[in-house]
């Protein structure tokens, strides 16, 4: 049970828009609620599965097995995308780059190394930090031993991005993480990824006071002993948080919310607050002064932060995933941006713009024959539109004349930048087993923005139906049957989850939690719903957005939310039963197809156990299908009718 249905913050917000998303007229809006990714329990093995070869040997077949891709399987073109997830490196020049690692500990600046500041750039298009290159962090060889000699190199993690390697040497003590990304992405896209999130981490870790691993040495391209781009960094040995993450597990016997549940959420939350602890005057993501190009650097207007980090080109994955249809001109969208460029709106109308550029590429192939999505030539079509929508609409989202309005209490702390990092999650949260103080791994993706565009993290983050208190709003849930109790059970535990997520915000940032309010969350879902966009077809959930504005846009002028008294938009009457239409069809594609959802990727040992069991078929392309379902007997037939 919770104490009420709001945080105290938000009520004035609330209140002065009672009614407001009430208006939304539901006949001719499709709801979209099942179409969110439901957050569940995810089950991680208790040790990884290592696989040995001969360190000696470059030559050993059996240490291709650590480079292959094996966590998950396709239903279409699964060669290709194992493929292009291979990890290949050299283990020799693995050995050789942590040798140098460790004699830059010992005997610090080289003479063919180029000193830059906080970091220093060798010729073997290596990166190393100077401040966590030391003995200290590196341990030190037995007093027999000459060089660091690799024991074993164990895959202990395969992510949507990259592949993570455990490396044991001779170092008493000390253990290496290798992270390398999948090549499938433009490289000048990985290098700026690696670039960027090696800087966030070194900047959290200075200036916010969160615990991360020690980033050692990085390189953003292949030229380098490795042969191929990699962040090798310290090994924290822990339990990850979440493992302790229950999302559906009961209220105890006093029907209050577990310990357990607002345990791991307050250690979620202490991350968060620390994140944000920092305002920043410009949107962008971090990187080290030395690896920003000269033309930002000395843009005047270019933040610098104690003369060691800058404010550069935005990283967040919606800018770079899948834009094969741009030719060379995704640097013209990625910022930065400062608040004189009106750093809201700048970063949505770009992003909008990003989309609808690589939209128009790839019909543009399409229509010269020189591209394989022939068949998704109509849904390209309409997101072209629908990202030309959300670039048009971008500067008229939020009224930025408030500052000095009651209206939206605080609303200029919700306009400074800060850091979001869109994998602050339990899943990236590794408790130590020395002193159990928890480490925060992953930054990929992070980006300086402003507050009232952040989502709160996944893990809790819920925007269907909800239930506070089932006695008091369902007074007739025990004459339920008994799948609508788990039903009703399944919203409230959703419900409840978000509730001690904004109340633990509420209890470390209350300047921020008007930010949660409904209003507020319905302006920035246009650019939520395109930033977290994972299929082709998700456009549809932008339009979904767009139109629930549309029908309330009036109430939000009367309320001073927006400036513009009309909605900046058009839509026919015919286009919005033909969006009605495709919404349904997707929400039936996602419920009758089996792993639609996951693009059909499949996690291998259901995979395994499907092919087994016969139910999955390989096809003689390679590409899989479910076995048809039998037909029904006439017997069958005659009964589901009724017949006798």
């Amino acid at each position: 049970m919770l104490r009420s249905t709001t945080i105290r913050a938000t009520r004035g917000l609330l209140r002065r828009n009672a009614g407001l998303l009430t208006k939304i007229n539901t006949a001719k809006i499709a709801n979209i609620g099942t179409l969110k990714s439901i957050s569940a329990i995810r089950y991680i093995s208790d040790e990884p599965t290592k696989t040995f070869t001969k360190l000696s040997n470059a030559s050993d077949k059996q240490r291709d097995q650590i480079f292959n891709y094996s966590w998950g399987s396709w239903l279409k073109n699964d060669k290709q995308e194992k493929e292009r997830r291979s990890t290949k490196f050299s283990i020799e020049g693995l050995s050789k780059i942590i040798n140098n690692l460790y004699t830059e500990s010992k005997v610090g600046s080289k003479s063919d190394s180029k000193v830059l500041g906080s970091i220093k750039t060798h010729n073997d298009s290596t990166v190393t930090l100077t401040n966590n290159v030391n003995i200290k962090n590196l341990d030190v060889l037995n007093a027999n031993e000459k060089q660091v000699q690799i024991k074993t190199i164990s895959s202990f993690h395969e992510g949507k991005h990259h592949r993570i390697y455990k490396i044991d040497t001779n170092l008493p003590g000390k253990s290496l993480v290798l992270r390398i990304p999948y090549n499938i992405e433009p490289s000048k896209t990985i290098s700026n990824r690696i670039k960027s999130e090696v800087a966030t981490m070194d900047f959290v870790a200075t200036k916010c006071g969160i615990k991360t691993p020690t980033v050692y040495m990085y390189s953003d391209n292949s030229s380098n002993p490795v042969g191929a781009p990699f962040i090798l960094e310290e090994y924290i040995d822990g339990e990850l948080l979440m493992k302790q993450w229950d999302p559906l597990c009961d209220d105890g016997t006093d029907n209050k919310p577990p310990e357990q549940i607002k345990k791991v959420i307050d250690i979620v939350a202490d991350f968060h607050f620390k994140l944000n602890s920092i305002k920043f005057n410009t949107v962008g993501s971090l990187y080290f002064k030395e690896d920003i190009e000269p033309k930002i650097l000395n843009d005047k207007n270019t933040e610098i932060i104690d003369d060691k980090w800058v404010i550069g080109p935005v990283m967040e994955r919606s800018f770079w995933r899948k834009k094969n249809g741009l030719n060379g001109e995704i640097e013209t969208y990625l910022g930065p941006w400062n608040e004189n460029d009106g750093s809201v709106s700048s970063i949505i109308k770009n992003l909008g713009s990003i989309e609808h550029e690589n939209a128009k590429g790839r019909a543009s192939l399409i229509d010269a024959n020189s591209s394989s999505e022939i068949a998704k030539k109509d849904v390209i079509n309409e997101q072209i539109l629908t990202f030309d929508r959300l670039t048009k609409i971008a500067p008229y989202l939020f009224n930025l004349n408030l500052k000095d309005n009651k209206t939206v209490p605080n609303l200029e702390d919700l306009l400074k930048p800060s850091i979001y990092d869109p994998d602050l999650d339990p899943m990236n949260i590794v408790i130590s087993k020395t002193d159990g103080t928890p480490y925060l791994l992953d930054f990929e993706g992070s980006v300086v923005k402003p507050f009232i565009l952040q989502s709160s993290p996944r893990f809790v983050e819920y925007d269907g139906p909800k239930i506070y208190n089932i006695r008091d709003e369902i007074p007739d849930f025990d004459k339920l049957s008994e799948n609508e109790k788990v039903q009703c059970q399944f919203i409230y535990k959703r419900t409840r989850n978000q509730y001690l997520w904004e109340n633990a915000l509420n209890e470390r940032n209350p300047n921020l939690i008007v930010s949660m309010a409904p209003p507020i969350k319905l302006l920035r879902s246009p650019y939520a719903a395109a930033n977290e966009r994972k299929t082709d077809e998700d456009y549809l959930l932008i339009d979904e957005n767009l139109l629930q504005l549309r029908q309330i846009w009036s109430e939000l002028f009367k309320n001073k939310l927006v400036s513009e008294e009309k909605f900046p938009l058009e839509y026919t009457e015919e286009e919005i039963k033909k969006h009605v239409e495709d919404l349904a069809k997707l929400q039936e594609k996602l419920i009758t197809t089996p792993f639609a959802a996951t693009q059909g990727w499949i996690p291998q040992d259901m995979f395994d156990n499907l092919v087994k069991s016969g139910l999955l078929l390989k096809e003689q392309n390679g590409d899989y299908s479910f076995k048809p379902a039998p037909e029904p007997t006439e017997s069958k037939k005659d009964a589901s009718t009724g017949k006798h």
